[in-house]
């Protein structure tokens, strides 16, 4: 028997802490099983990429040696962006396989994204499958070692990027990743597309000297919104560790939280695809349903997690999905998966066609006070208890809310009110819970912030001071 960490395996992915519960013999066990997993399901070639994240390139070449094991022919693109991985699996005809990183968590955690279809990784029951077979060994042997190549698909990613998405305005693209992946990916892609780029924090390192790459950070926007002002730059763009999610700053440096730039992405959408439907995750502020609505759309709420929202959207046929930590699907135009740099590029598009600057197009928008989305620490065995206590604390207190607790939100609760909204829910990705609240008028949000912040200080469950907080001054 395998002894492994049950709490890596999560809704949509594994994480886990390097030299803890990962180290190069469990990533060869990750790939034994995630061989046998797609042999079983008649997939024979795996893909694998990483991200900058210091072990990555280790726990790579051992994920690849399960692989390989298994009788898995194997294509390794490298250092890439989630993204760019996911488009390379249609341009390898590669279904399965594995991307490895943590994403936006600190670098002493690393982890792998599982690939088992186009577009498509494991979530909640495949994932705890795959734990099982680790644990049990359940692994099936190839009749000889898989084969091997590396490819380096990134000029030929550009060019397809920059033929669906032209732009007829130059624009001035500040690019700040935090030291992270897309640091080495995507300032080539803004000049292929006609940009003039300024580069701030490109150089990859894996310490994060800047802390974590996570744009819904505060600290990291403003620092990108006094870069934008001092460079003159047209608009600002930060990336996450792996480069699915995005941060946006305008020329005037606006932080644009993204529950606001799907609202005008959903404009984008709307205008080629009238009627469509629009699927956007729990925590998203009310101007989404709002301008989804004005521009007759369809909005749909479902629970966050990208990966849920890639899942339900086999039934549901959204032509855009998005999520506050800045996951965007552009499922009807591109293809059923989030990219950071592709969605950038269209934002540009839509701000050049419609002749706007970004500050003009967002305050076109209803208007709401907003916090930036908030994590505090809850250990992962205490964190589902700790919402359900919350949840009845919420029903009494909040009487006249419409209360969404069903499998929308899937692992919290959200209120609704006629100029408020808030919203607490537990992670699936890391021992923490999320909240997210706003309101029309400043009076509104702040009686919001006094008693949130009361509530939660009230549950010793709850650490105020771990690391892994993120914008707790919006709680002070």
């Amino acid at each position: 028997m395998v002894q492994v960490n049950k709490y890596m395996f999560r809704g949509y992915d594994l994480r886990g802490k390097v030299d803890i519960d990962l180290n190069p013999e469990i990533m060869e066990h990750l790939g034994k099983a995630q061989g046998t997993y797609m042999k079983r399901k008649g997939i024979k070639k795996a893909l694998v990429g990483y991200d900058s994240r210091a072990p990555s390139v280790e726990y790579s070449q051992a994920f690849i040696k399960g692989l390989r094991w298994c009788g898995m022919d194997v294509i390794n693109i490298g250092l890439t962006l989630v993204g760019t991985y996911y488009w390379a699996q249609y341009y390898l005809k590669c279904p399965g396989g594995g991307y490895i990183s943590a994403s936006h968590n600190p670098p002493e955690y690393n982890g792998i994204k599982l690939a088992i279809d186009y577009s498509e990784t494991m979530v909640s029951e495949s994932i705890q499958e795959l734990r099982k077979m680790v644990e049990e060994e359940d692994y099936d042997q190839g009749e000889k070692e898989g084969s091997y190549e590396e490819k380096d698909i990134h000029q030929v990613y550009y060019d397809d990027i920059v033929k669906r998405l032209p732009l007829k305005n130059k624009f001035k693209v500040l690019i700040d990743p935090g030291c992270s992946t897309a640091g080495a990916i995507a300032p080539k892609l803004f000049e292929q597309a006609g940009c003039e780029v300024i580069c701030k924090n490109c150089q990859i390192d894996p310490d994060f000297p800047l802390g974590v790459a996570d744009p819904t950070e505060s600290e990291m926007m403003e620092r990108i919104s006094k870069e934008v002002l001092e460079a003159g730059a047209d608009i600002g763009f930060a990336y996450d560790a792996d480069g699915d999610r995005i941060g946006v700053v305008d020329e005037k440096g606006g932080i644009i939280w993204n529950d606001v730039l799907l609202a005008l992405l959903s404009i984008s959408v709307l205008q080629e695809h009238p009627g469509a439907k629009i699927m956007f995750n729990t925590l998203c502020s009310r101007v989404v349903t709002e301008t989804i609505e004005k521009n007759r759309g369809i909005p749909f709420m479902w629970r966050t997690g990208h990966s849920f929202l890639k899942k339900k959207n086999q039934e549901v046929g959204a032509a855009f999905i998005g999520e506050l930590s800045g996951h965007f699907f552009f499922s009807e135009d591109y293809y059923n998966h989030d990219d950071g740099l592709y969605t950038s590029l269209r934002l540009l598009k839509y701000l050049a066609d419609s002749e706007q600057t970004l500050s003009q197009a967002i305050g076109a928008l209803e208007q709401y006070i907003s916090s930036p989305e908030i994590k505090l620490y809850c250990a992962d065995d205490k964190k589902v208890a700790l919402m359900t206590e919350i949840a009845k604390v919420l029903r009494q207190d909040f009487p006249e809310a419409e209360i969404i607790d069903d499998e929308r939100a899937g692992d919290g609760v959200r209120l609704e009110m006629a100029e408020q909204m808030f919203v607490v829910r537990y992670s699936q990705n890391g021992p923490y819970i999320t909240i997210k609240y706003e309101a029309k008028t400043q009076a509104d949000y702040y009686k919001l912030r006094q008693y949130i912040s009361k509530l939660l200080h009230g549950y010793k469950e709850i650490d105020w001071e771990n690391e892994i907080n993120v914008n707790t001054e919006a709680l002070d």
